[in-house]
């Protein structure tokens, strides 16, 4: 309870010994004044006596009750602070018990199709230094079918995921490179790159790591004819998102830094779908977009150059 209401609730228990007891002294001076009047004969000063007496204890009556009035509006106050605050804990209370009842049903609806879900961080992913620790490569590597990664490109022509490792990044194009050249039969890998402009192609991509690995692209469409492309379209979605033989997924998540321009990987959703209902709504975004009317090829000459290119083969 705050000092505010102690205060309060004590001049509502005293309240009316008080006005006994002052009471009793204007009483008391009136009866003196009153007194005078006999002796004096109402001189004047008993007169005026009388009359402040009578001021005085009509003024105290009004402020007695304008006293007592304000006790039980502030009575009234206090109760309704105390109602609210009940109902903003009930209220509390319910929404955390919705929220933690449908994370329960969520997870329970995951399990009833088989559906694994799990996430990398981008400080998470930062410390992976080889692929063996890195999980979302090791998902792509489980691939015997097709890779298809809808990607994203800034205005500025740097890639979201120049916030990862570099260094590390490099390595894992390595490792993919050399499962896409090698398998058999070969796993058919497409990607397109989403711009802001793509009757420019991706003459403007700044990241060396993505220039490179788009240069790879064109090695690969000489070792595996028709089964790798490189497209790009217009920008439509703020993220990124990986599917791997229909029933695995990767979404890639993507936040803004200190200006709007500043987009860059958040962290990365690992889902295992292998009734394939998560991953369907993707697909359907993939096929919308390689129906769009801006998506296009590229081809090397719509790529700026790069000096580390492999030999083709």
């Amino acid at each position: 309870m705050t000092d505010g209401g102690r205060v309060v609730r004590w001049g509502a228990r005293h309240r009316t010994k008080g006005i006994a007891a002052t009471s009793f002294l204007i009483a008391g001076f009136i009866g003196v004044a009153v007194q005078k009047l006999f002796d004096t004969h109402l001189s004047f000063a008993a007169i005026a006596a009388v009359l402040v007496s009578l001021l005085v204890a009509a003024l105290f009556t009004s402020l007695t009750e304008m006293v007592e009035g304000r006790l039980r509006a502030d009575e009234a106050i206090i109760a309704t602070v105390r109602e609210e605050i009940a109902d903003h804990r009930r209220l509390a209370g319910s929404t955390d018990a919705r929220i933690s009842s449908l994370g329960h049903e969520i997870v329970a609806l995951a399990g009833s199709v088989g559906m694994k879900v799990d996430t990398m961080m981008l400080d998470e992913l930062n410390r992976a230094k080889t692929v063996e620790s890195d999980r979302t490569v090791q998902l792509m590597l489980t691939t015997k079918e097709e890779i298809l990664v809808l990607d994203l490109l800034l205005e500025d022509g740097r890639w979201p995921d120049e916030a990862m490792d570099q260094s590390y990044q490099t390595n894992a194009f390595d490792v993919f490179y050399g499962l896409l050249s090698q398998s058999d039969p070969a796993i058919c890998y497409k990607r397109i790159v989403q711009v802001e402009s793509p009757e420019a192609g991706l003459h403007h991509a700044l990241t060396p790591n993505l220039v490179r690995h788009c240069h790879d692209i064109m090695d690969l469409q000489s070792i595996r004819s028709g089964k790798v492309s490189l497209r790009v379209t217009r920008r439509r979605f703020p993220f990124k998102f990986i599917i791997i033989d229909r029933t695995a997924l990767v979404i890639q998540l993507q936040e803004y830094g200190d200006t709007p321009s500043d987009l860059r990987i958040w962290g990365e959703v690992l889902v295992n779908d292998p009734g394939g209902q998560l991953v369907g709504v993707f697909r359907g975004i993939w096929d919308e977009i390689v129906d769009d009317p801006s998506t296009r090829t590229v081809t090397r000459a719509d790529l700026p150059p790069f000096g580390g290119v492999r030999a083709a083969g």
